[in-house]
C-alpha cells in the first residue's frame, strides 16, 4: 500500500489530504500512524482522519481512496537505524496515546487495556482532575485535584480517584487503534457492532468485518 500526502481545496480553503493506493480499498478512521521505510531513511506520519471523500478503480484493478486529514505530523530520519527510530515514533505516539486518554478523546476501555503506558501512581505528588496514573496493574482516573499521601492510594481513596474502566472484560468493545504500539495482537477478543470477533493477524488494526478478524460463533 502507498501512502501520498498533500493538500486540496475543500470549500475555498485549503487542507491536508492523504491518497492510499493499491490492490484493495481501504477504510481509515480515527488516529493512523504510517511507518515508509528506504534504504537510506525511514518516513513516519502520525495523523487523524477526519472525512473520506472519494474512491476509484482504475481499468487495472488499482483501488484509490482519499481522505481529509488533520493533527499531521511527520518526520524523516536517514541517520538513525530503522528500528531505533521506529522505537522512537512508538514513544512518541505512545506520550500522544496518554494525552488524548486524560483528554478523553480515547475511551476507557482502550486506554485500561493499556494501562502500562501511564505512570505508576506516587506520593507525594500534585495530581489534577483528569489524570490517569496506574496502580496495581490498574488504570484510575483523578477525581478531584489534591496532593497524594501514602494512605491515599487510587484503591483507597474513592473521593479523589475513580477505576478508569475493567480491562478483564472478555469481549471489550472495538476501538480504532492509534499506532502500532496499541494494535491487536492475533487472538484478541472484541465486540464490533454487536458481533463479537477474534483476531487474526498481529498488529492488527483493521475493523472487524473489514478485513484480519473472525466472527465468534454463538
Amino acid at each position: 500500500m502507498d501512502y501520498i500526502f498533500g493538500t486540496v481545496a475543500r470549500n475555498g480553503v485549503t487542507v491536508e489530504n492523504l491518497k492510499t493506493v493499491g490492490e484493495a480499498h481501504t477504510d481509515l478512521d480515527g488516529f493512523q500512524q504510517v511507518v515508509r521505510k528506504y534504504p537510506d531513511s525511514i518516513a513516519i506520519d502520525n495523523f487523524r482522519i477526519v472525512e473520506k471523500y472519494h474512491t476509484d478503480t482504475d481499468a487495472e484493478g488499482t483501488c484509490y481512496d482519499w481522505y481529509i486529514i488533520d493533527s499531521h505530523n511527520s518526520y524523516v530520519d536517514k541517520y538513525t537505524p530503522a528500528a531505533a527510530t521506529v522505537q522512537q515514533a512508538q514513544e512518541a505516539a505512545a506520550i500522544t496515546f496518554v494525552t488524548l486518554a486524560e483528554t478523553g478523546s480515547v475511551d476507557a476501555v482502550t486506554a485500561a487495556e493499556h494501562a502500562d503506558l501511564f505512570s505508576p501512581w506516587a506520593y507525594p505528588v500534585a495530581y489534577t482532575e483528569g489524570q490517569l496514573r496506574q496502580y496495581n496493574g490498574r488504570l484510575y482516573r483523578c477525581i478531584q485535584p489534591h496532593t497524594s499521601q501514602a494512605d491515599w492510594t487510587p484503591d483507597a481513596a474513592v473521593s479523589l480517584w475513580a477505576p478508569a474502566s475493567d480491562p478483564a472484560e472478555e469481549w471489550p468493545e472495538w476501538s480504532q487503534p492509534v499506532g502500532a504500539f496499541d494494535a491487536y495482537p492475533q487472538g484478541a477478543k472484541v465486540t464490533h457492532k454487536g458481533h463479537r470477533y477474534t483476531s487474526d493477524i498481529e498488529n492488527n488494526v483493521w475493523e472487524p468485518g473489514v478485513y484480519g478478524w473472525t466472527e465468534a460463533e454463538g
